[in-house]
């Protein structure tokens, strides 16, 4: 038997896993048993934090709009391929044999995976498995408001408990989910899940761009090469660019081939939130775990959302933080080699805020907990 058994879908970037990944570390630290589901394409550089790791059928976005779901080989899933994989999904059920069965994202996102997903939790509530659901701390906007009551009323039958991972005192998650207060009793706050970063005295230098897992980041890593001669004061300086493992090759060898020498094309760097320490700017998307990372190395950022394909999420968050000075907000409308090259000159430290950033801890301390059948109290 398994204490913890998590199902995590990504499609696009890696932000899911990796918040996963902190999360699954802070589990065992906590003494808990966990098993990994994970049903995105494997990747060498994903690292979930535990070697019980069950690979589905892989699948990910057709494309930036999100249209439809392609297997490993970029063939469109069908009926038969669902039925594989709901299969392979059971039989990791019945593996791990878990106490508690938290899937994230699951029913705020991920909504083409219901096929799988609802009766694998009819299945973990008729065995007396807990049932949480694991979700960030803004959703999404749908134009659809029928979609968001079947968000809440799945939530209300599935689901045990909710833990999002954000802090109320920034946002709440009605501010992006209309129904928020009909779930209040499952509803609790675990803070930011941010990684535990090391302080360094090592001066700053240098520039760090970095495109998240590097599906859709091609736009602001060709931008940053422009910017790097025109900005006044790290036009001389190192620029490192990280592109992300789901760059394009064929773009990465053709962005390679004519580097300035004094910027460093990587795919992945294992260092990489140790480098934003002693970088003197940072240049990202705006996804949530970047977000995190650059708080948490307390480096000045400029920050670049993602907003194809009608993704609200990264825009929102961004302009919140934005608006307390703790970033500098550049919207991908206005994304040229000036206008970032100016961004970049004109970054600030961010200013002093309060955050809670032990979401990891705490959110394995809850799962502990309901595990344990003990009461656990709300953030906030």
């Amino acid at each position: 038997m398994t204490d913890v058994m998590i199902y995590v879908q990504h499609l696009l970037g890696i932000g899911h896993v990796r918040r996963t990944a902190l999360l699954v570390r802070e589990m065992r630290e906590a003494g808990l048993s966990v098993g990994v589901v994970s049903g995105g394409i494997p990747d060498d550089a994903i690292d979930f934090g535990t070697d019980t790791v069950i690979q589905l059928p892989p699948c990910r976005s057709a494309d930036h709009g999100f249209s439809g779901l392609v297997d490993e080989n970029g063939v469109v899933v069908d009926d038969d391929w669902k039925a594989r994989r709901k299969q392979a999904l059971f039989d990791a059920y019945q593996i791990l044999s878990p106490r508690l069965l938290m899937v994230e994202m699951f029913p705020f996102g991920r909504r083409a995976f219901r096929f799988e997903l609802l009766p694998l939790l009819e299945q973990a509530g008729q065995d007396g498995v807990k049932r949480v659901c694991s979700v960030r701390d803004l959703l999404v906007r749908k134009t659809d408001i029928a979609k968001e009551r079947w968000m809440r009323d799945v939530a209300l039958s599935h689901f045990d408990q909710i833990l999002v991972h954000g802090d109320p005192a920034v946002l709440e998650f009605d501010r992006s989910f209309p129904f928020a207060a009909d779930l209040a009793a499952r509803l609790e706050y675990t803070g930011y899940v941010a990684p535990q970063v090391r302080a360094t005295n090592a001066p700053r230098d240098g520039v760090v761009v970095s495109a998240g897992g590097g599906a859709v980041g091609g736009d602001l890593i060709r931008a940053a090469i422009a910017a790097m001669p025109l900005s006044q004061k790290y036009a001389m300086a190192p620029w490192d660019i990280i592109t992300g493992p789901h760059f394009p090759a064929d773009d990465f060898a053709a962005i390679r081939r004519n580097l300035p020498p004094n910027i460093t094309l990587h795919r992945f760097l294992s260092d990489f939130r140790h480098r934003l320490t002693r970088a003197n700017v940072s240049v990202s998307q705006a996804g949530y775990n970047t977000l995190m990372d650059v708080l948490v190395a307390g480096v000045p950022s400029v920050m670049v959302p993602f907003a194809e394909g009608g993704e609200s999420e990264q825009t929102e968050r961004a302009e919140i933080f934005a608006a307390k000075n703790i970033i500098s907000l550049l919207p991908s409308s206005n994304l040229t080699a000036q206008t970032l090259a100016k961004a970049i000159d004109n970054a600030d430290f961010p200013k002093e805020f309060e955050l809670s950033l032990d979401g990891a801890r705490i959110g394995a301390a809850k799962i502990r907990a309901i595990i344990m059948g003990k009461d656990h109290g709300h953030l906030g």
